[in-house]
Parts: structure tokens; sequence; C-alpha cells
């Protein structure tokens, strides 16, 4: 076998030697970087888990053009994942000591959701809606994250102490903090706003993606606060001081739909929570209440809140139940997007959709699924995320261990913060929050499975 990997490894390297003259420095190292980590993730793939985790928010990206007003964007992750992927892929077929798949109660719905972006996206392209060329992008980056649960939880298997991991994450947690607070103090502009490494260049806050830190902020935030309500003694000063270094970079992002995802965080976690409760319900109160008031950036967070419907900007009506609401014109298109596709794009395309892409630009995350997917899609969708909370729940209310339940917990919790910031940012595909939720999701589903071989095993001694 060491002989088969060295002559495939040295056709590869004859083959990329040879055009590479041709290609530009950057694309040379992003070849060698990939041979690298086909070699690497190959022979040491539990190792090679450690690389993604720091890839998922600390990795540069490709602009490869523009499809429908939304622009393409490659990261060195994505190209890492994929060849991640193919090389586990590769490594078990050649291997045969393991089964393929791991049964999980997710692997299912999604299986089944992967399934109906597929055929939705196919279909549009047999339509001639779309350009299977330009589509493919946005189906291999939707495809990309269901990946990397299946290719972590069938890598990890039975890894007992996979708490290193976390501990890698909280470190890249350190790094992403401190490198939004430099971004915010070193841009200039009238809007200045936290971002994630590599989303934008300083001085260019226009091709920011505050929303997508403020969607990774809620999901570490959910596993904070759920730790420290199960934990005691040094580690919880720890985590407090994570969360202070941490919310103002998260006011910071001025990201309204983000606010709106930590207010159901800390209601759901009120109300999943068995420990501290009370607690948590005072905390959470101050917390918000401080947000107000918080020297230099309270007056900044109410301005952007109340921008919404106040002000010259407030000038787009909007008919409720509740009465008249005037908003201004980016919340404005978020209604619009779920408007023109309940009255436009459904009609046309109940069931399945128009596929990924067909319905152009489009800030919110049920108006994309129902758009892409259609009636069936958003269906599986809602199958899927309750499936997510199940396991995380049953880990939660079985696991004796205080690490696994303040995790599980938190993920959970994260996931209807996610629901709510999901009604203005597209969250359920926003690659710097879905990375590292599916990579807790494939843990938690490793604790699961332990907790459920336990079950067997003392049911087969009785």
């Amino acid at each position: 076998m060491p002989l088969l990997i060295i002559i495939l490894f040295g056709f590869v390297s004859i083959f990329a030697a040879k055009y590479s003259l041709s290609l530009g420095i950057k694309k040379v190292l992003v070849l060698i970087l990939s041979l690298f980590m086909i070699f690497f993730s190959f022979n040491y793939p539990i190792k090679s888990i450690f690389v993604l985790i720091f890839s998922m928010l600390l990795s540069p990206e490709l602009g490869v053009g523009e499809v429908s007003g939304r622009s393409v964007v490659v990261r060195y992750d994505d190209l890492l994942l994929i060849v991640m992927f193919l090389t586990w892929i590769f490594r078990t077929a050649v291997v045969k000591r393991e089964p393929f798949l791991i049964k999980t109660p997710i692997n299912l719905p999604l299986l089944i959701y992967t399934s109906i972006y597929f055929l939705s996206t196919f279909l549009g392209v047999i339509r001639g809606n779309l350009l299977w060329s330009k589509a493919v992008f946005y189906v291999l980056k939707y495809f990309e994250y269901y990946f990397m649960y299946f290719m972590v939880i069938n890598i990890l298997k039975e890894e007992k102490d996979f708490y290193s991991y976390l501990k890698a994450g909280w470190v890249v947690l350190l790094i992403v903090i401190a490198y939004s607070y430099y971004y915010y103090f070193n841009a200039s502009g009238e809007m200045i706003r936290t971002t994630a490494p590599f989303e934008a260049p300083l001085g260019k806050l226009e091709e920011s993606e505050p929303a997508s830190l403020g969607g990774y902020y809620l999901l570490v935030m959910g596993i904070i606060i759920s730790l420290i309500s199960e934990l005691n003694g040094f580690k919880v000063v720890i985590l407090i001081l994570t969360f202070i270094f941490m919310y103002p970079s998260f006011l910071l992002t001025f990201s309204r739909a983000s606010y709106m995802g930590f207010i159901a965080l800390i209601f759901s976690f009120i109300v999943l929570s068995r420990k501290r409760t009370l607690f948590f319900l005072i905390t959470g109160f101050f917390v918000v209440m401080f947000s107000f008031y918080i020297g230099g950036i309270g007056g900044k967070v109410k301005q952007r809140i109340e921008y919404t419907y106040k002000g010259d900007e407030a000038r787009n009506i909007v008919l409720t139940p509740f009465g008249i609401v005037k908003l201004e014109d980016s919340a404005y298109q978020r209604y619009q997007s779920i408007e023109r596709v309940i009255t436009k794009i459904l009609p046309e395309y109940p069931l399945l959709g128009a596929g990924v892409n067909g319905i152009g630009l489009c800030d919110n995350q049920y108006a994309l699924i129902l758009g892409e997917t259609g009636i069936i899609g958003f269906i599986v969708f809602v199958w899927l995320i309750y499936s997510v909370i199940r396991v995380c729940l049953f880990v939660y209310r079985y696991s004796d261990n205080p690490y696994e339940k303040g995790l599980w917990l938190g993920v959970a919790c994260a996931i209807f913060s996610f629901l709510v910031q999901g009604l203005g940012v597209n969250t359920f595909v926003v690659v710097r929050i879905m990375e590292p939720f599916w990579f807790r999701v494939a843990l938690v589903s490793l604790s699961y499975m332990k907790i459920k071989n336990k079950e067997k095993i003392a049911y087969a001694g009785n």
C-alpha cells in the first residue's frame, strides 16, 4: 500500500510540475497545498481535522465571478474541505476496514435534503432557467457543509477525547475576536463594523460581512453560556472572560438580525436549561440593557436598531395585522424577498422550487429555501433542523458528562438563534457560520451514538 501511494503521488507531482509553469504563483501554491493535504489527510486523517478547524475562520478567499447579482466566492477552506473529503472517500475504498457511513438520526434527512437541492437545480438546468456551469458553484458550496459532517463523524468514529478539537476552536475564536477589534479600530468610514478575518480588506467596508461574524458569535455564545451553566471552578472564569472579550465585538457588527438572534438565544437557553435559569434570566436582562449604555457603543447600537423603522430612511410602508410599519430599504428588501417568492416563484415551481441560484439575490433564509427547493424542500429542512435539535437535547438529557451537556445544549440554543437570524440573513448557507456549526453537529452525533451504544450494552447485560 505505501508503494501504491508513492507511485500515485509521483504521477500527480509530474503532472503538476508540467502545468505549473503556465499558472500564477497563487494557483501554484494552492496546488502544492492541495497535494500536501492529500498526503497528510490520507495518512493522518484525525490530525488533519485540526487543519480544517483553523481554516474555517482563518482562510482567505478567491472571487471567481458573479451570478445573478450574487458573487461567487471560493475560499481556501472550500478547496481544503473538498480535497479532504475526496481523500477520505479514496482512503475508505482502499483501506476497507470500516463501514463507509456511520448511521445517525441526522443521516436520512440530510441525504434527502441534499438530494432535493440537486434535483431542483438539475430540473432548473433542464428547463433552461439555470446555467449548470454557474449553478454548480452554489450547489457545491451548499453540499460542502454536509460533506464535512459525514467526513468528520466517520473519521473520528469512536474518538473518545474530542475536546482537543474544541480547545483548538477556542484558540480560533480568540484570534477572530482580536482581529475584529483590529479591523474596527483601523478602518475608516461612516459605518465601521467588525468582520471576520479575510472577509474584507481595510478601508473597503462595503465588502465586509458582519452578519457572518454575528452568526458565528451566536454559535459560540450559545456554547459558552451553556458550559457556564454546567461547569464549576476556574474554567467558568475563563468562559466568562471569553464572553466579556467577545460581546463588544458582537455588538460592533451592528447586525440587527444577529441582535434578534441573541434575544432568541437567551430565551431558548432559559427554556431548555435545567440549571441556574434564574441567574441567567437576570444576567441576560442586564446584558441586553447594558448593550445600550456601554461607552462608545451603546448609542450606535440603539441608533442602528432605530434606523430600521425610524427616521428619513424608513419610508417603505408595510401593512401588518398590527398596523402600518415603516421600514428602511435593506429591511424592506427582506420583506420583498419573501413576498416575491410566495407570489411569483412558488406558484410556478411549488414542489421543488426554481433550483439553487434560481431566484437571484435573496437575504431571507426562508424565502431562499422556499424559492430554491419549494414546499418539499422546506418541509425536509424543518425535519433536518428538528433532528439536529432532538439529538442535541437527547445528549443534554442523558449524558453524565458536564462538558457534553453544556456543549450540545449550546448548539441547540444556537439553532434557535439561527432560525431568528435567518429572517434577515441566509444563515444556513453562510460558510463562516455553517462550517463550525456542522463540525459541532458531527461531534454531538458522536456523543449521541456513544450513549446509545452504552444503552445497548446495558440492555444486553440485563
